[in-house]
């Protein structure tokens, strides 16, 4: 029996189900406020370095309670941040984009007024690494991403990152051992 043309290209949810969780962000992102869309980056970025850290840890409900909190240890961004970096479950680049991350999220959270217009957002979209870039095409000639592009790029960059690190840092899951004494 001959392929359909729908069974030529799969719906991508159908071809990338680890991706679930990623779609409903995309689509959220469509009808969100430039804070709307800041916070929830920052949400959902919040979440995978929480998994991520709970996939290196020892299976306990103690480690849940080390990342579940504000009032717990690794419970705010900026320690799960720090924490996955120092453990070696993030990479330079994706730690310096996150903390910019973390602070443009700081910026929107705590100033009513604050939009990609601000100076402090501007210069930090600038400075992320794993943003898209300006560039020029015969089709579209110069093409110029600004701020809310640039941070919007390298958030999905990080999440797209992100999305499967809690599968392979897990090999590496920390088990009690015998110390020598």
């Amino acid at each position: 029996m001959p392929k359909k043309e729908t069974d030529k290209h799969p719906h991508p949810k159908d071809a990338h189900p680890h991706l679930a969780e990623f779609y409903p962000y995309l689509e959220l992102l469509r009808e969100e406020s430039d804070r709307g869309k800041v916070l929830i980056s920052t949400g959902f970025i919040e979440d995978q370095l929480k998994n991520v850290l709970l996939a290196f840890m020892l299976e306990s409900s103690q480690a849940e309670e080390l990342v579940s909190s504000t009032n717990a240890p690794l419970g705010t961004l900026s320690a799960k941040i720090s924490s996955c970096y120092v453990l070696g479950l993030v990479s330079e680049v994706e730690h310096h984009d996150l903390t910019l991350i973390r602070r443009i999220r700081n910026d929107f959270a705590h100033n009513l007024h604050t939009s990609f217009t601000t100076q402090s957002v501007i210069d930090r979209c600038k400075l992320l690494r794993l943003k898209a870039h300006d560039y020029s095409s015969e089709k579209m000639g110069d093409v110029t991403v600004n701020p809310s592009g640039q941070f919007q790029t390298a958030a999905v960059a990080l999440i797209m990152n992100l999305t499967n690190r809690p599968h392979y840092v897990a090999e590496k899951r920390r088990m009690h051992g015998a110390w020598k004494y």
